[in-house]
């Protein structure tokens, strides 16, 4: 009988295994198989495995230009997520507020910014952010009285960086608030008032009966939030294409070039006459570790996966 049962359960899982397998499983073998060819325009069919020289290729051949994409794309991970999520739990928290009057409207329009298709807002920024007709450089030549005053915002290495980090705090921060609204409200007022009662500043309320109660919703959502801004690609590079880009060696990286534009950038560097596909599928082998070392030891320090016993 119980043979059966999970014969049963086999065969009812056995189509989803299926799935699973040709569309994530697959793809990632064969991107890590074709890492270790010498598979590019020239070698589409006899390419032949090379080992590990492709990774020897990205690591050190390219002079460190991967360490520092990676470097810059963890501050770029670090600054947007580290804004974004307190800027949007302080948004939820004003919005909580009892003496707050038209929460609806005022949700509805913290929210747009989230719900506009991602490659809108960034062509949006992107003319916003332009030195010659752009809003934000003719409110500067106003307000300092200078026709030629303004930012290069794209065209300086750090401007651009700002900039990107800029437009995706707007484009994300309304995700945290609707989550730490909803967390909020579901806070019982009784534990806010009893410790109110007991002497407890706002501050303290916040930290040691706020904060634990809103961490259960926060800390899975920052997780996902961290990976998907490591795998950042379309506004980035609607934005700036990895640039600005001071020197004229393909394998120096742009100031906002990071992981995800970097491997793109490699596939068309040079007008698709010469694509690496091996060195490529590396990049994306070393994005995945990355990725999944951030993941696993996310979960280990939260323990979001560890069992509740009852």
């Amino acid at each position: 009988m119980l043979y059966a049962r999970r014969a049963t359960v086999a065969a009812f899982l056995l189509p989803t295994f299926i799935i699973i397998a040709l569309i994530n499983l697959y793809p990632i073998f064969y991107t890590a198989n074709l890492s270790f060819t010498n598979k590019n325009a020239f070698h589409l069919d006899n390419y032949h495995y090379i080992g590990t020289q492709n990774y020897q290729d990205v690591i050190q051949q390219t002079g460190g230009a991967f360490i520092h994409v990676l470097l810059i794309t963890t501050l770029y991970v670090v600054a947007c997520v580290g804004i974004y999520v307190s800027l949007g739990l302080i948004t939820a928290m004003a919005l909580n507020h009892p003496r707050v009057k038209g929460k609806g409207i005022w949700s509805i329009l913290l929210i747009l910014p989230w719900a506009v298709p991602t490659f809108i807002t960034a062509l949006i920024w992107k003319f916003l952010y332009d030195y010659n007709f752009g809003p934000i450089n003719q409110f500067i030549r106003v307000i300092t009285h200078n026709p030629n005053a303004g930012i290069g915002w794209l065209d300086q290495p750090v401007a651009a960086f700002i900039a990107v980090v800029v437009v995706n705090i707007w484009m994300s921060y309304p995700f945290f608030m609707t989550i730490s609204l909803g967390a909020l409200q579901s806070i019982p007022p009784e534990l806010l008032e009893a410790a109110r009662v007991d002497g407890a500043t706002g501050w303290q309320r916040f930290r040691f009966v706020m904060l634990p109660l809103l961490r259960p919703a926060l800390l899975p959502a920052t997780i996902l939030s961290t990976i998907t801004t490591f795998q950042m690609f379309n506004t980035v590079y609607l934005i700036t294409q990895g640039g600005p880009f001071t020197t004229g060696n393909i394998n120096d990286p742009g100031a906002t070039e990071f992981l995800i534009v970097y491997m793109y950038n490699r596939v068309q560097n040079t007008g698709n006459i010469f694509i690496n596909y091996g060195h490529v599928a590396t990049v994306a082998v070393l994005v995945f570790a990355v990725l999944l070392v951030l993941m696993l030891a996310s979960l280990r320090f939260t323990n979001l996966t560890k069992e509740v016993k009852r």
